[in-house]
């Protein structure tokens, strides 16, 4: 095998299981767990039932409630709108309340007890003092939301276009200080003008914030889409991928990272904070003169000068300083200041220093760890756009098509579990701090059994050796394997999610 064998995952040092041992390990987990399988399926199938939404579609949807609302009240669309914004997109608790008592649900929405929207002030020639601007005009350039407030057009266009920015343009009332008569959609877009589309979208983003537990927008700015999940306590998992190319996690709106809990990767974050601190404090010193932080080259002489305008000559290993001639530092230094006698560890660690590195040790393990999943999981991207983009398009006989079906289905596998491997690292840090040592423990054996698994598909998928007359038999058996791949890494993650253990193998131990 390649250099990819080299990469030793914790736990994987041991009793390593056969490709004929792995088939009947495998087949007696699928055997004995037939609802983790079922589980599995319910999952994939939560994940394709996710629905990318755009916003006039999010709209269309909106209406198609307010409609049904309308028709369910017996009252005008605007006043079923009015009526669903209310109570923030709650059919159920609407028509509790609205049957139990519609003369007060009217009054707190403030509907009133006609189905009035905008009234103009008449067609005679009659004039009317607006209370707003006191102009007098015409009272066919007058209008009230069905109270006895009269405001002329242009003071309407105004307050209705300072609620539009304002961002509550939704529970628009008259203007009137004691009136409470509500201004409904078709008073307020026939005002609005040309923004009439602005108050589609302060719908849409209410809609979307009532129904938060079900709708989440996409996080790529300018895309405006939203997804629909259809499993919102999370049964279906937290990633969620956009029509635009976005993959985000719902819960805290950063990248996909499941199976590790949104908390773990965030302590992960800011233990790499730390540990950027602590690799500054291991592989830099700072000047004896500017005390700023200085980073020695490798293989470089103990002869330091700090940058201007500082400048200062010292010795890398004493820290003190080194005497010039003139303008030019000496270039050799005899003895170190540093008693050659002393201790080792007396004199080139702190205390300080030794506990850096420790931490440092301890967060290293689980980044590099993950630093070589993600080279894994590129390489196995890269396979996969091969075989999709060279050999597919070259392939003639119908049963090498068919072979390279599986072997793609193989890689987009090897890719996928590595990237759950690699997210799980983050949950793998999390455990060292954790007071039961046995957790980790196992963790780190389930990890070494999945990775093992993927590193078998990876092999099975490189294969070069191919009988023609065996193609359509190796491809049943590369889909075979996937499968059972496929079954190893959704057990992990699953385990990682729910605390659960994965079955181990027979006479396997924990390295």
């Amino acid at each position: 095998m390649d250099t990819d064998g080299e990469f030793s995952d914790a736990g994987s040092d041991g009793d390593h299981l056969s490709d004929d041992e792995c088939y009947e390990h495998c087949s007696e987990e699928e055997d004995d767990h037939d609802r983790d399988g079922d589980d599995e399926h319910e999952a994939a199938a939560a994940a394709a039932a996710n629905v990318v939404l755009t916003e006039p579609e999010i709209i269309q949807r909106l209406f198609q409630e307010v409609d049904a609302t309308a028709e369910l009240l017996s009252v005008p669309a605007d006043w079923a709108l009015a009526l669903l914004v209310h109570y923030r997109w709650d059919p159920l608790r609407l028509q509790e309340e609205w049957f139990a008592d519609q003369d007060r649900v009217r009054g707190a929405v403030g509907l009133g007890d006609a189905a009035a929207g905008l009234v103009a002030g008449g067609g005679d020639d009659t004039t009317m003092a607006c209370p707003i601007c006191t102009e007098v005009k015409p009272a066919e350039e007058m209008a009230s939301a069905g109270c006895a407030h009269y405001y002329c057009h242009d003071c309407w266009s105004a307050y209705v276009a300072a609620a539009l920015y304002g961002g509550h343009c939704l529970a628009l009332r008259c203007p009137g200080a004691s009136c409470s008569r509500a201004v409904l959609r078709g008073m307020a877009e026939h005002f609005a003008g040309g923004d009439a589309d602005a108050y589609a979208r302060a719908l849409a983003r209410a809609y979307i914030e009532a129904r938060r537990r079900w709708l989440k927008p996409c996080t790529s700015p300018g895309c405006g889409c939203v997804i629909e999940v259809s499993h919102p306590d999370g049964g279906g998992g937290s990633d969620l991928a956009c029509r635009c190319g976005n993959a985000f996690c719902w819960r805290c709106g950063g990248a996909p990272h499941r199976p590790a809990s949104c908390a773990a990767v965030a302590r992960w974050a800011v233990e790499a904070d730390a540990a950027s601190a602590d690799w500054i404090l291991l592989h830099t010193k700072p000047c004896p003169a500017c005390r700023r932080r200085i980073e020695a080259a490798p293989g470089g002489c103990n002869r330091m000068m700090c940058a201007p305008p500082c400048n200062h000559v010292f010795c890398w290993g004493c820290l003190a300083p080194l005497p010039t001639v003139g303008s030019a530092p000496i270039l050799h230094h005899g003895r170190c200041g540093r008693d050659p006698d002393a201790d080792a560890d007396e004199w080139t660690a702190t205390e300080e220093e030794v506990r850096a590195e420790k931490a440092l040790g301890r967060f290293l393990y689980y980044q590099d760890m993950w630093m070589e999943y993600h080279r894994r999981r590129r390489d196995a991207e890269a396979k996969l756009w091969d075989v999709v983009e060279h050999k597919m398009p070259r392939a003639s006989l119908p049963a090498m098509r068919e072979y390279l079906d599986a072997v793609a289905a193989a890689w987009e596998q090897v890719a996928e579990g590595w990237r759950v491997l690699g997210n799980a690292c983050a949950h793998g840090q999390s455990l060292r701090e954790a007071a039961d040592p046995a957790r980790r423990e196992l963790f780190e054996y389930q990890r070494g059994e999945a990775g093992k698994a993927l590193d078998r598909l990876r092999s099975r998928a490189m294969e070069k050796k191919l009988v023609p007359e065996r193609l359509l038999a190796l491809g049943v058996e590369l889909a075979n394997m996937t499968r059972l791949t496929r079954q190893c890494v959704e057990n992990f993650a699953r385990a990682v999610e729910e605390g659960t253990p994965v079955p181990r193998a027979a006479g396997g131990s924990v390295q």
